[in-house]
């Protein structure tokens, strides 16, 4: 009997473990369940609440984007940018205006990005004069309602006004135009002449690279180019992959250019940008080969094996000035200035001279850049800080021909 009562003990303990394990087991679950779907609610509202708070620039979805590796576009030594908050008025209440525009593609170029950029800055609408609109999407693809600032091309926001304040500037950076809330007298600000001062955009810097991609015109026009450099330093075929020549993206290209398939040596692009025509006479300045030979050894003894790539509206000078050195190319006669901007974006490194064309080849290229002495001449009032970014490198040369006062007649 003693050991009957022993069993029926050892069998109740049994069953009392058994239930304590089930128990725990259930238990274990069913926290873990609780565990993992309180996770899951965590996710979804950190994900909502993350997303709204975050700034994304909008970008086309059948194009690649390609910022240029701009390097220390800052104006840190600069008293401007201590105003260059991103606080903007809310809601739109002013309008950024740009209708008249002289000169060509680089003056153009400075006006948008200036005006977007203040656009930008402070929630204003921006309008554009439908001929600059145009003028620029010959080249570029201008896609501006993918970004944060609202575009308006209807002349009836701008006709018969008397409420629109308009300022001329050649380079001049107004530190007014960055005070946050805006002065009410520029609720309709016109710009009025060329606003190159690149402070104006420097904030927005990879938007404007966003807004100044080449077109699928000016990258097809450097097709047949980028071809004729892989032959003529690899003695390879240009192998455009799953793209056409109607639809290839510019980065693409000049990737083909910087990194040639293994185990061919890579090559550093230098493009070289010569303005004369026009500056000989009004400007009265003139780039000397010296400067231009000087350049190119500067570039010689800083990277290994160098390429020049040459755009001007005087080719012949070119061809017959640098014509006869190997590591030179010169781009077709046939280009306009939309084809050579494109051709001078695809190198790395730059060689400028003179204007807001060499400018902005130089900014689009990225990379270094070697500027001559002699512009902007002094009668354009130009602060140098105000016009060129920091990277900007000015040899010491003196063979240049540089502005002088015109010899009054006696």
């Amino acid at each position: 009997m003693y050991n009957e009562l022993l069993s029926k003990l050892d069998h109740l303990k049994r069953l009392s473990d058994d239930y304590i394990h089930y128990v725990q087991s259930h238990t274990t679950h069913r926290k873990l369940v609780l565990f993992i779907f309180g996770l899951i609610v965590f996710f979804i509202i950190y994900q909502f609440w993350f997303d709204r708070s975050q700034f994304t620039i909008l970008r086309s979805s059948n194009s690649k984007i390609y910022y240029s590796s701009i390097r220390g576009l800052l104006l840190s030594n600069n008293n401007y940018s201590k105003n260059l908050h991103d606080k903007a008025q809310a809601p739109l209440t002013c309008l950024i205006i740009i209708r008249t525009a002289d000169g060509a593609l680089g003056n153009r170029m400075f006006l948008f990005a200036s005006a977007y950029g203040l656009a930008r800055l402070h929630q204003c609408k921006l309008y554009v004069a439908p001929w600059i609109l145009i003028d620029l999407r010959s080249v570029f693809l201008i896609p501006i309602n993918q970004t944060k600032v609202q575009l308006t091309t209807d002349d009836s926001v701008v006709v018969n006004r008397t409420d629109i304040y308009g300022r001329y500037s050649a380079c001049t950076l107004y530190s007014d135009l960055f005070k946050i809330p805006l002065n009410s007298t520029f609720n309709r600000y016109e710009m009025v002449g060329f606003y190159q001062a690149y402070g104006y955009f420097e904030k927005y810097k990879e938007e404007i690279a966003f807004l100044f991609q080449f077109n699928s015109g000016a990258i097809a026009s450097v097709v047949p180019l980028v071809d004729q450099l892989l032959k003529a330093v690899w003695n390879i075929p240009l192998n455009l992959g799953n793209y056409t020549k109607n639809n290839v993206p510019h980065p693409y290209l000049k990737s083909l250019l910087i990194n040639p398939p293994p185990p061919l040596a890579p090559v550093t692009w230098v493009g070289i940008h010569i303005r004369r025509s026009d500056f000989l006479t009004f400007f009265r300045i003139d780039t000397s080969v010296d400067y231009l030979v000087w350049a190119m050894d500067y570039y010689r003894r800083k990277y290994i094996n160098c390429r020049f790539l040459v755009a001007s509206d005087d080719k012949n000078y070119v061809k017959i000035n640098l014509g006869n050195f190997s590591d030179v190319f010169i781009t077709p006669a046939r280009y306009f200035s939309g084809d050579d901007l494109a051709a001078l974006a695809l190198c790395e490194h730059t060689i400028a001279t003179a204007g807001t064309y060499s400018w902005w080849a130089a900014w689009l290229a990225g990379g270094n850049v070697v500027h001559d002495l002699n512009y902007p001449v002094p009668f354009q009032n130009c602060i140098k800080e105000h016009y060129f970014p920091p990277w900007f490198l000015f040899p010491h040369n003196s063979s240049s021909l540089k502005w002088k006062p015109p010899v009054q007649a006696k």
